[in-house]
Formats: C-alpha cells, structure tokens, sequence
C-alpha cells in the first residue's frame, strides 16, 4: 500500500549560529561565486555619465512689458513657482525633444531599428529614461541627461537649456508679431480717418470748422494711441529677452553614474548568501515521515 508522507519542521535547525558553523564553507563559496559574477556582468554592462544643467526661471517669464518693452511688474528676480513651472513644461515639451532627435539623430543613436513598428515610441522611451528635468528644493529648475557618450550627455543637456530660452522667445515674438498686425490695420484705419477730418476742415468756416477741429483733435490723440501700442508691438516683435537664469553649465562627466560596480556586487553577493541560507534551512528543516494512515 502507498504511504502519504508529511512534512515536519526540525526545531534544531533554528540554531542560527551552529547552522551558519555547519554550513560556512559553502557560504563562503556562493558568496565568493556571486560577487565574482556579478563583477563579470557589471564590466559587460556599458557605462552611463551624466551632465547637469541648473537654472532658474527669469522674471521676464511671468512679468508683462509695454511700451519698448518696459517691465510693469513687481515680479522677483528670479521668478516664482508659477515661472518654475512654466519653464519645466516648456522644457519637457514636444519642441523640445523634436529638437533632440533631430540635432542628434537620436534615432541612430538609440540604435532604433529602420524597421521598428513604433519607432517614436521606443525613442520616447529612451528619452524618459535617460532625461529628466525637475524642480529641486531651491526653486531651481535642474535637467539631468545620462547617456553612454559622456560629450553627448553634457551637450544635450546644455542644448535643452538653450532651447528653453528660445521657445519662449519664439511665443513671444509670435505673439507680439499677431498683434503687430491688428495694431496695424487700426492704425492705417484711424489714419485715414484724420486726413479726412483735415481735408473737410479746409473746406469749412465758423461754428463747422470749430466743431470740426475739436473733433480733429480728439481722433488725432486716438491715433497717437495706436501708434504707441504699435511701437510696442513692434518692439516686442523684435527683440530678444532672457527666460533663463543659468547657474551652472552642464561639463562632461568624470565618473559613471551607472553601473554601480560596489553596489551590484555587495547586493547580488547579499541575495546569494540569503538564498543559500534559505536553501539549506529548507533542505536542513524539514524531514519527511510516513504519515498514519487514517480513513
């Protein structure tokens, strides 16, 4: 007849200290095989480096300009949280990244293959994994870029810093380019409008030429405020502000920042040993005997 088995925990095998005495050879040899493995792999691993760029937003983010360009606002130097974020989403933009691929080939670069079904997607992919851009707990603005070209590293976070500043000038400009044109309609309307008053005032004499002029006059100070708000326009069109505060400037990295060779070979050694240890105490602990047999 065949007999059931149980299993039964020995309780001697919870003498830590005999346990580890009995079983310390074999320790030491899973020990010494996991960290030379691990070290073998980490040297197989290609290395990353990564460059860091800190800036802070400028106050000319949130602030509003007149006439030339004039600041009108109290804003702080350096901006504030609202700038911060401002500045992160513009950074962490579409633009942005396009930018990156394009001037870098990312494409070839990330070793995407020419027939990748998703191909925006793998390098999206790798672009969130090897760029970041967070706010840090001094307000400042700080873009990391790892990458296995420590110059490439270095310059594309540099780059993304650049092209940050130019953005926002671009939206600027693109603004003030829109309005230019409105102003500029209003303008040559209210233009005409004037020279009509003049020739009429010629023509006329008493009370209708007072009339006349006092009406002249009121729509030539009309047309002397559009002018202004077309002088603003134009300025803001054309010229180049700073949105940027760099503090420090990304430089090609010395050292690796991955892979940590200490780290991976103390934790795979770690995990060897506690696995072994689990291993033997199982192997140690329990005993199988033939169980009654009861129906």
């Amino acid at each position: 007849m065949k007999k059931n088995i149980r299993a039964e925990f020995n309780p001697d095998s919870t003498d830590l200290v005999n346990f580890i005495i009995r079983h310390f050879t074999k320790f030491v040899i899973a020990g010494l095989a996991a960290a030379v493995l691990s070290a073998i792999i980490s040297l197989l691993i290609k290395p990353l480096y990564e460059s860091t760029v800190t800036l802070y937003p400028s106050s000319n983010i949130t602030e509003a300009r007149t006439l030339l360009g004039e600041s009108t606002s109290k804003a702080a130097l350096f901006g504030d949280e609202e700038a911060t974020e401002k500045l992160i989403q513009v950074i962490n933009s579409e633009q942005v990244m396009e930018y990156l691929k394009e001037r870098y080939d990312l494409d070839s670069h990330y070793n995407v293959r020419p027939g990748e079904r998703y191909p925006n997607t793998v390098i999206a992919g790798k672009m969130e994994r090897y760029i970041h851009c967070s706010k840090t707990s001094f307000g400042s603005v700080e873009i990391r870029v790892r990458d296995r070209d420590r110059e490439l590293a270095c310059a594309m976070a540099n780059d993304m810093a650049s092209r940050a500043d130019s953005i926002f000038n671009d939206l600027q400009r693109n603004s003030a380019s829109v309005m230019l044109d409105e102003i500029s309609r209003s303008y040559e309307a209210q233009d005409r409008l004037v020279r009509q008053y003049e020739d009429t005032l010629i023509s006329l004499e008493g009370a209708a030429a007072l009339k006349t002029y006092s009406t002249l006059e009121t729509e030539n100070d009309y047309l002397g405020l559009i002018r202004g708000r077309y002088l603003e326009a134009l300025a803001l069109s054309q010229q180049t502000l700073p949105y940027t505060l760099i503090v420090d400037r990304a430089v090609v990295a010395e050292k690796k920042v991955y892979p940590r060779r200490s780290i991976m070979v103390m934790v795979s050694t770690a995990s060897a040993l506690i696995l072994m240890a689990l291993i033997l105490f199982v192997a140690e602990g329990v005993k199988l005997h033939p169980a009654d047999d009861r129906r």
